[in-house]
């Protein structure tokens, strides 16, 4: 209740207050006297200290003074204009003539593949297309090669399943969005973030610690948002085809077509394959399971022109895997022992999902707008495990509605609005049965407060009802201070909240003998709580220049706390995975200091040092997390020679990292042979890929990775008895097939290589 009263008491201030300021556009005219807007000009009353500035449209909102009627407009290269206003209520127009005719001066401006804005109060890294090229990049699983803030790692040794980490928790506590609309999660987050090409990919924006109360309130470790390829991005035509060691192969093409002036659409199509076995350890088991994917998203746009804008589009993915021993290993064994049974992995998922949005920009005050945001998703999975069979059902439908506005000037910035998101999963484990459905309708409201260039505040809130698990209140705070020009300090603090789904985001635990027990209270979902952190953040970063090639160095430091916490215990027995609430602290520390540099034209340094400490309550006392490094060191160098008249260049890239020791769940209640050291050893990793563009239209690349062919001894445990009481694959802390070599074709066509 106490959130509506919040919302309706700034709606009525925001109409208070607008009553006694004016609204107005400022303008100029160009050399084809067409007028076009003035971002950023100054507006002021003459002779007083009331002034604002225009916003990106070029509109502003001015306080009336008592002391004058006089208003000028003013901007660096132009002359001039003063009116007086007589009728408050009409909006004023501005025009500003050239005051210099300047000679035509070029500036060059080589943009970074990876750039952080120093005026964003979240701190958030943009990782554009270009980054994206200089590794494999199948999948946004694989898109982190060459970041340092994400870790990437496999979650077992025959699934092939990857998993994201942030600050050192697992990819559920990870927001994953599509631009800025729920992505992955539920069902999803086992496999999901193979679901989403590489290719498709045009950006993505990574930010640490709790986000925006508009996205939700799920985000605890961090957001990763992906900007896929859009229809307004010009008619363009594009294909990959790419292969590697391991027999994997796919295909790309995306379709980008212009309809008219209001109309645009893009189809994507990918599909890959993996029909060879390889074991490469000859343990018996395929290193990666044989793989088919099929995934298609048609999307359009429609844009009137006149500020009402909409997109909407569906996404089909049918994947199946078909992993666990080999034949060869099932013939040699079926010979010994006619009765033998195979061990085999089958993970099958069809996944079906519509998504639209709707925007309306007031065309007289750029600065009002609202916008709505709809998805409905399907998520069906049959999977078996050995002798475990596990299937499941995801149905999700969210809606978003969000209206923005100013308070007065463009230094108070108001968002406010509703939300609604619909769970309902059906999951069979055996003989065990777990449904649920989830109800949650929400209202938040975020406030941005900009006295000044080089001060920002954001503080927002929200309030969810779910039906199963109560009331829950969020709030987020970023705050960003630039101290001087290079130098900027920003805080953040806020908490989040999610529901774990431990079967579907654990599932690497089936491919062990471990049994799966959830302990907990039984009128719960699993027995468990919800749970539950809150999230603090500093970060310092100073851009500096060296014989005028720039760079920067960057400071992270945050503290994430669990008040609530699903606990996955695999030290009480080697025979028994454990799922209970916490009882106790849980906590990540987290520190990364990044610098980065432009070493000589067109060469890039970035190194990284990471230091981690993820602690957990479990039965047997405070520990470390399993597989988690404490200490990590990332270096990445890139070159890129001068592109000619043609278009034609070559990019180098090499990639080094190094783990420190990580602890490994207990194993003592093994036979001996089948015991493993409580740490595993740290170990070094570098990746490498070269491209050359041709031209415009064509570019080829070959990579390695794990170049030094570094690999995991003996990944299974008792990986010759797998239906015996000590077999385990899940405890993976290294690379399994070791040294990847791979290759691929990009072919581009755009409207500009078209006139040529």
């Amino acid at each position: 209740m106490r959130i509506y009263v919040l919302l309706a008491i700034l709606i009525a201030s925001h109409i208070g207050y607008a009553q006694q300021s004016l609204k107005g556009v400022v303008l100029t005219e160009n050399k084809k006297g067409k007028l076009e807007a003035v971002p950023f000009a100054n507006v002021y009353w003459k002779d007083t200290n009331i002034g604002t500035s225009t916003d990106s449209s070029g509109t502003f909102q001015i306080a009336i003074s008592d002391q004058s009627n006089v208003l000028i407009g003013s901007f660096v290269g132009f002359q001039s204009d003063t009116i007086a206003v007589e009728d408050f209520n009409k909006t004023v127009t501005l025009k500003l003539n050239s005051s210099v005719q300047l000679k035509a001066v070029e500036v060059e401006y080589r943009r970074k593949s990876t750039e952080m804005s120093f005026i964003n109060p979240i701190k958030m890294e943009d990782i554009s297309e270009k980054e994206l090229f200089k590794a494999a990049c199948c999948n946004l699983s694989e898109s982190f090669e060459t970041n340092p803030s994400v870790d990437v790692n496999f979650t077992d040794a025959i699934t092939g399943t990857r998993q994201i980490r942030m600050l050192g928790l697992d990819g559920p506590y990870t927001l994953i969005t599509r631009e800025n609309m729920i992505g992955i999660r539920g069902l999803g987050n086992a496999y999901g973030i193979s679901f989403i090409p590489g290719s498709w990919i045009s950006s993505i924006q990574v930010t640490k610690g709790v986000g925006s109360v508009v996205n939700g309130y799920e985000s605890i470790a961090g957001q990763i948002n992906v900007e896929l390829k859009k229809p307004d991005e010009g008619e363009q035509t594009f294909l990959n085809v790419y292969g590697n060691r391991s027999g994997r192969t796919e295909l790309n093409f995306i379709n980008t077509q212009k309809l008219s002036e209001k109309w645009s659409t893009t189809l994507m199509l990918h599909g890959n394959t993996r029909p060879l076995e390889q074991d490469r350890n000859e343990d018996g088991f395929m290193d990666f399971p044989m793989q088919n994917q099929i995934n298609v998203v048609n999307r359009w746009k429609f844009n009137s022109g006149k500020g009402l804008m909409s997109q909407f589009g569906v996404h089909y993915v049918k994947d199946e895997k078909d992993g666990g021993q080999t034949a060869e290993q099932i013939k040699d064994s079926e010979a010994i022992n006619p009765l033998y049974n195979a061990y085999k992995v089958e993970v099958n998922t069809e996944r079906v999902e519509g998504f639209a949005k709707l925007g309306y920009v007031f065309p007289e005050f750029k600065y009002k707008s609202f916008g709505f945001q709809f998805s409905a998703m399907n998520h069906d999975q049959n999977s078996v495990f050995g002798i475990r069979k596990y299937d499941a059902n995801q149905q999700t439908f969210y809606a978003n509605g969000i209206y923005q506005s100013i308070i007065g000037t463009t230094d108070h910035v108001i968002k406010a609005g509703l939300s609604f998101m619909y769970d309902g999963y059906e999951e069979q484990l055996d003989t065990l049965s777990f449904n649920r459905i989830e109800r949650v309708p929400g209202v938040f409201a975020e406030y941005t407060f900009t006295p000044s260039n080089n001060i920002t505040l954001v503080a927002g809130a929200r309030v969810d009802e779910n039906n199963v698990y109560g009331t829950i209140y969020s709030a987020r705070m970023h705050f960003r201070w630039a101290l001087d020009e290079f130098t900027v300090l920003r805080l953040q603090a806020g908490n989040g909240q999610r529901t774990a789904n431990p079967i579907a985001e654990k599932q690497y635990v089936l491919v062990s003998s471990r049994s799966f027990e959830l302990l907990g209270d039984a009128n719960l979902p699993y027995g468990l709580k919800p749970e539950k952190a809150t999230n603090l953040g500093l970060n310092i970063s100073r851009e500096f220049q060296i014989d005028y090639r720039e760079g920067y160095v960057t400071l992270d430091l945050y503290r994430t706390n669990f008040s609530q916490q699903l606990v996955l215990d695999l030290d009480e027995s080697s025979r028994r995975a454990l799922f209970y609430n916490l009882d106790g602290e849980s906590f990540s520390n987290s520190m990364q200091l990044e610098v980065a540099y432009e070493l000589i034209k067109f060469l890039d340094l970035k190194m990284a040092y990471r230091w981690m400490e993820v602690r957990t309550d479990f039965r047997s006392g405070l520990r470390q997390k399993p597989f988690t490094p404490k200490h990590r060191f990332f270096a990445n160098l890139a070159y890129e020679t001068r592109t000619s008249l043609k278009g034609s260049n070559w990019t180098f890239d090499l990639t080094g990292q190094w783990l420190g020791e990580q602890r490994l769940p207990f194993t003592s209640e093994n036979s001996l042979e089948n015991q493993r050291a409580e740490t595993a050893p740290s170990f070094t990793l570098w990746n490498t890929q070269i491209t050359r563009n041709f031209n415009q239209r064509w570019a080829g690349y070959v990579g390695v990775e794990n170049i030094f062919d570094f690999r995991q001894d003996n990944p299974i445990i008792a990986a010759e008895n797998p239906f015996g009481s000590e077999f385990d694959a899940s405890m993976v802390w290294g690379p399994i097939f070791g040294r990847m070599i791979y290759g691929g074709l990009r072919f581009v066509l755009n409207d500009k290589t078209k006139k040529k």
